[in-house]
C-alpha cells in the first residue's frame, strides 16, 4: 500500500489516482475502511468505474483502464555494475593484505636489486587482478542469470480474473484497475484489491506487515487484500482491483 496519507478526496465524481489511493494507505486499515464507507461502498466504486462484478471488465474496457492507470509492473531492481563488484572484491582483507605485501615486495625489490627485483612484486599485483577480476566476474555472471530466472518464473505466473463474463487466467502484470478477482486457497495476492464477495477470506500478510496469524477479510469489516499476500482459505472470492504496481 502507498506510505503517503491522502485524505479528503479530490474528487468523487471520477475514479482518479488520486481517490484510488486515499482507499489504499499502507496500515490505514480504518481509514481505509471510512473512506470507502464516505464514498459510497466498493458498489459505488464499481459503478464509477463501469465494471459488474458479475460480469467484470470488457476488453475494450481493459485496454481504456491500462491506459489511464498503467500496467501491474514494476521496475526492475538496479544491478549491481561491473565495476562496483570489483570494488567490492577488492575490500576484502585477504586481497588488501596481499596488495601491501606486493607493494612493499615492489619497493624493497626495486631498491636492491633494480634489475629483476620489481618481478616478485609484480607478479603477485598480477595474481591479485586476475583473482579480483575472475570473482567480480562470476558475481556478474550469477546476478544475470537471477534476473534471468526471476524474469522467467514471473512471465509463468498466473492469477484468476473475471472479464466479459469468464474467468481468464492471465498474467498477474496483465492486470488493471477494475478487474474482478477471482481467489481460492492458495493464490497469491497479485494486486491490492477490495472483496466484495458474501463468502470470508483468510489472508496471510506475514510478509508485508510480520503479524504471523492469518486475518479474516469480509466484504462487511476489513475487506481490503494486499498485494504479495497468500490466500490461506477461501473459495472463488472476488474482490476489485484498485492498486496495481508501483501503487499497490
Amino acid at each position: 500500500m502507498n506510505e503517503a496519507q491522502i485524505s479528503p478526496y479530490p474528487d468523487k465524481s471520477q475514479v482518479t489516482q488520486a481517490l484510488l489511493d486515499s482507499l489504499n494507505v499502507e496500515q490505514g486499515r480504518v481509514e481505509n475502511r471510512k473512506n470507502l464507507d464516505d464514498l459510497g461502498g466498493v458498489e459505488k466504486l464499481c459503478a464509477m468505474i463501469g465494471v459488474d462484478g458479475n460480469v467484470g471488465l470488457t476488453h475494450d474496457q481493459v485496454v481504456v483502464q491500462r491506459s489511464k492507470f498503467g500496467d501491474n509492473t514494476f521496475p526492475e531492481s538496479p544491478m549491481a555494475s561491473y565495476f562496483e563488484l570489483l570494488l567490492g572484491t577488492l575490500s576484502d582483507t585477504t586481497l588488501l593484505i596481499l596488495i601491501a605485501a606486493a607493494a612493499v615486495s615492489l619497493v624493497i625489490g626495486v631498491l636492491s636489486h633494480p634489475d629483476d627485483g620489481w618481478i616478485e612484486g609484480t607478479a603477485i599485483f598480477i595474481a591479485v587482478f586476475l583473482v579480483s577480476n575472475i570473482s567480480a566476474g562470476n558475481d556478474y555472471t550469477k546476478q544475470l542469470q537471477f534476473l534471468a530466472l526471476e524474469a522467467s518464473s514471473a512471465k509463468d505466473e498466473r492469477t484468476s480474473v473475471l472479464r466479459a463474463g469468464s474467468i481468464e487466467r492471465v498474467n498477474p502484470k496483465d492486470l488493471v484497475v477494475g478487474d474482478v478477482l477471482v481467489l481460492q486457497a492458495g493464490d497469491a495476492i497479485p494486486a491490492d484489491s477490495i472483496l466484495f464477495s458474501k463468502d470470508f477470506v483468510l489472508s496471510n500478510e506475514s510478509s508485508l506487515t510480520g503479524e504471523p496469524d492469518d486475518l479474516k477479510k469480509t466484504a462487511a469489516k476489513d475487506c481490503f487484500l494486499l498485494s504479495s499476500c497468500l490466500v490461506t482459505e477461501g473459495e472463488e472470492c472476488r474482490a476489485l482491483v484498485i492498486g496495481i504496481g508501483m501503487h499497490s
